[in-house]
């Protein structure tokens, strides 16, 4: 991705790629970086691959330590600047409630 495209990815790319530059970084794969957090292979597996789509903050934290870095330092990537959220589903009531505070 170039910097200051318009170019977009979904969250869970930007967290695969980004833990695979980080392994990069250090000479390391991404499995050799989660075992040095603590995490076993087949969960680096499953986020890499696509197959985990929504990983636990823990384990990132755990892949954090195995670098060497804060949870800042992780998400600090331009990677995060281009990667779109998907909306989350919304309970009905939940947005009439959010509607009502809203109107008074």
């Amino acid at each position: 991705m170039k910097e200051g495209g318009s170019a977009s990815l979904d969250i869970h790319t930007a967290l695969a790629l980004r833990m695979k530059e980080l392994a990069e970084e250090r000479g390391k794969t991404p499995a050799e970086i989660g075992k040095l957090g603590g995490l076993r292979q087949s969960t680096i597996s499953e986020i890499l691959q696509g197959r985990s789509k929504h990983p636990k903050i823990d384990t990132i934290t755990k892949y954090c330590q195995g670098c060497g870095i804060s949870l800042h330092e992780f998400f600090q990537s331009d990677l995060f600047k281009i990667a779109e959220i998907p909306p989350k589903k919304m309970h009905k009531k939940m947005m009439e409630k959010m509607n009502r505070k809203a109107e008074g």
